[in-house]
């Protein structure tokens, strides 16, 4: 099933567009999405150290504009929003 994510803050580094498709075996959760991002990540950035924080630091919202656990279940195709903690003073 493809699951599109929306790239927020420094998340757009991992694409030259706002969003990229993952695939993902039905049923699923959030968990098993971000293990997904991991794996590209290793592929395409060759393990980029900054791309993993950002992957495993982020939070996921949903369509709805909820942010969703890792153990939300994704039963159908649907589009997330990855949102990386954004640093201030």
């Amino acid at each position: 099933m493809k699951i599109t994510i929306e790239l927020f803050g420094a998340a757009r580094e991992f694409s030259n567009k706002d969003t990229i498709e993952v695939n993902l075996l039905k049923p699923g959760s959030i968990k098993d999405l971000r293990k997904e991002l991991l794996k590209m990540n290793n592929k395409k950035f060759k393990g980029n150290q900054n791309f993993k924080k950002i992957i495993m630091s982020s939070v996921f919202c949903s369509e709805n504009d909820n942010i969703v656990s890792d153990n939300f279940k994704i039963e159908k195709k649907q589009t997330f929003g990855i949102i990386p903690p954004v640093g201030g003073g």
